[in-house]
Formats: C-alpha cells, sequence, structure tokens
C-alpha cells in the first residue's frame, strides 16, 4: 500500500497582498465613489464588498493562483486567472441574489469584478515584463531592475 505524499501548498502572501490593494481600489471607485442608479448606504457597500471579496479571493485561492510563480509562468497564468475570477463572478452573482443584502446592478457587479481582474493581470503583465527586461544593462533594464 503505497502512502501518498500531501502536496503542499504555497501561498504568496505578497501577491495575496497586492491583489487585496487593487481590489480595494476597485471596490472603493466602483461602490463608493460611483453612485448609479443603486446609491448604497454604508452597510450595503460593506456587505456588497464581503460578499465580492470572499468570492474573489475564495475561488482564487482554491484555483490555486496563488502558488503560481509568476514570472516564469506563461499564458496558462493568466488564463487561470481569468476562468477562476469568472467563477467568482458567477457566484457573487448567485450570493448576491439569495441574500439580504442591498442589491446592485449586474452591470455594477459586473464592472467589480471585471476593473479588480484588469488591475491584477496588468499588475502581474508588469511584473513579468519587469522580470525580463531587468536583466538587461541598458537605461530601460536599470528602471524595471529598480522596480523589482
Amino acid at each position: 500500500m503505497k502512502i501518498q505524499e500531501k502536496k503542499k501548498v504555497h501561498i504568496r502572501w505578497m501577491l495575496v497582498c497586492y491583489d487585496i490593494l487593487i481590489y480595494l481600489l476597485s471596490a472603493i471607485l466602483l461602490l463608493r465613489l460611483y453612485g448609479g442608479n443603486d446609491k448604497l448606504s454604508y452597510t450595503g457597500i460593506l456587505q456588497q464588498m464581503c460578499i465580492s471579496m470572499v468570492c474573489i479571493f475564495g475561488i482564487r485561492l482554491l484555483g490555486n493562483i496563488y502558488g503560481q510563480v509568476w514570472r516564469y509562468g506563461g499564458i496558462q497564468c493568466y488564463m487561470r486567472l481569468i476562468f477562476a475570477d469568472g467563477i467568482a463572478c458567477v457566484l457573487y452573482m448567485i450570493l448576491e441574489i439569495l441574500l439580504p443584502v442591498e442589491s446592485i446592478t449586474f452591470a455594477r457587479m459586473l464592472s467589480l469584478v471585471s476593473v479588480d481582474l484588469l488591475g491584477a493581470l496588468t499588475m502581474r503583465m508588469l511584473y513579468r515584463y519587469a522580470y525580463k527586461c531587468g536583466n538587461s544593462n541598458d537605461m530601460q533594464g536599470r528602471f524595471w531592475a529598480n522596480v523589482i
């Protein structure tokens, strides 16, 4: 009988922190600053932030998004993030309908997840570009080496 080894999951907590900052900027922009037709109270904003944050980061953790090494990852890492956030968006929509919370429009909900995803993808692409170009000895290479 073979004893199965437990696969240890390595979570890159710095990446989680960056994603939380991007999420908070997106949530403030779309839930607080943008009033729209469905103005939310402070309680409603907090409810929507909690639901969306649990959905987005829960699915990302389940999908092992934070276990990937982004500087070496290819397009499959980006596709995995997009797929995970797509699932999170559907889950967010279902929970928002089922839970007794202040409602927001579908467009606003989709915008929140999409803007957060766009920020996360942009940050990862900039990091990959900086890592790739940071090895050259020209002015641009030195700039990107300092960014890393």
